[in-house]
């Protein structure tokens, strides 16, 4: 069925002064050419986007940067044709453009004496890089100060410092505080502690049941820090399937329970997969539990410290 004349105009529900911004329009089913004009009208002045453009079936667009100094905005859309007459105010709501800032350090707790390396990155609305000039400051747990910069400029939206802590510090939570302007701060935190080993978590993965036709199956270990960072060390997986002490033999002697042991460091994501040779289980043999004992130990690079992870796995009904 045929559509009658349409107009579209697309433009941000929310402006950003200071920023550059665009305004479209579509001018769809038109029976004849028009002329179309959009303004902008701000406080501290008007602007025309598109003037007079004669059209009938056609998709513009203009740039603008609103000032400012503007707190409040129109726009106005006017099409003119022979057999289309067409007007459309609106108001816009403008807000200051805010960036944003985020302060990263390159870990969460620092030791007495160790150097604190942290990055600033700031970003306009659009996710630009922002070279825009801030102080910074540390604070510890006392609220003292220990290190600042009073006024540095961000090169390429982007700056990496660094300070050292004392041998001798203050325990306990403190602060890089970045000043933007007057009544805008932004705060990031870490803490100083003395020397504790890192808390990580061992976790087991494998088949939930295996049946006696399956040839290999797969163990896979992971351990991660609290704070997610992958753990470095040595991965040792030991699999047994262990012997029914009430299942005594007629020779008088109990076989040992049967196990498997493979060894292995980390890669980078802390883990570490093993194809286990199922048949050495004798799946099909009785007299031995009807699931399969995994541990996982994980041996931290440089401690002594080692954490573990269990799971067991059952044979299938079918045997």
């Amino acid at each position: 069925c045929p559509q009658g004349p349409s107009y579209l105009v697309l433009i941000p529900s929310q402006l950003h002064a200071g920023v550059p911004e665009k305004v479209c329009v579509l001018l769809n089913h038109l029976n004849d050419t028009v002329a179309l004009t959009v303004t902008l009208e701000h406080a501290v002045q008007g602007r025309i986007l598109l003037a007079d453009l004669e059209a009938k079936n056609s998709f513009y667009c203009s740039s603008f940067t609103i000032p400012e100094s503007a707190s409040s905005a129109y726009i106005t859309v006017q099409v003119k044709g022979p057999t289309q007459n067409f007007i459309k105010r609106k108001p816009m709501y403008i807000r200051k453009a805010e960036s944003l800032v985020f302060i990263q350090t390159d870990k969460p707790i620092y030791k007495p004496g160790q150097t604190v390396k942290f990055r600033i990155v700031s970003m306009d609305v659009n996710f630009h890089p922002l070279n825009e000039t801030v102080s910074l400051i540390t604070m510890n747990p006392k609220r003292n100060r220990i290190f600042q910069w009073p006024s540095f400029r961000l090169q390429g939206g982007l700056s990496q410092l660094s300070f050292q802590l004392s041998v001798e510090p203050v325990l306990g939570p403190y602060k890089v505080v970045l000043q933007k302007e007057p009544g805008k701060k932004i705060e990031h935190s870490f803490e100083v502690d003395e020397y504790v080993l890192p808390k990580f978590e061992v976790q087991v993965k494998m088949p939930k049941k295996i049946s006696f036709l399956e040839d290999e199956f797969e163990v896979s270990v992971c351990s991660l820090y609290t704070y997610g960072k992958p753990v470095r060390g040595l991965v040792t997986i030991n699999v047994c399937r262990k012997y029914l002490q009430y299942s005594s033999p007629c020779s008088g002697k109990y076989p040992q329970s049967i196990c498997e042991e493979f060894s292995q460091q980390a890669d980078d994501e802390g883990c570490f997969t093993q194809l286990v040779n199922a048949k050495l289980f004798q799946l099909k043999q009785k007299g031995y539990e009807n699931t399969l004992q995994v541990e996982a130990k994980v041996r931290e690079e440089g401690t002594v410290l080692i954490n573990k992870g269990t799971m067991s796995v059952k044979r299938d009904s079918l045997f």
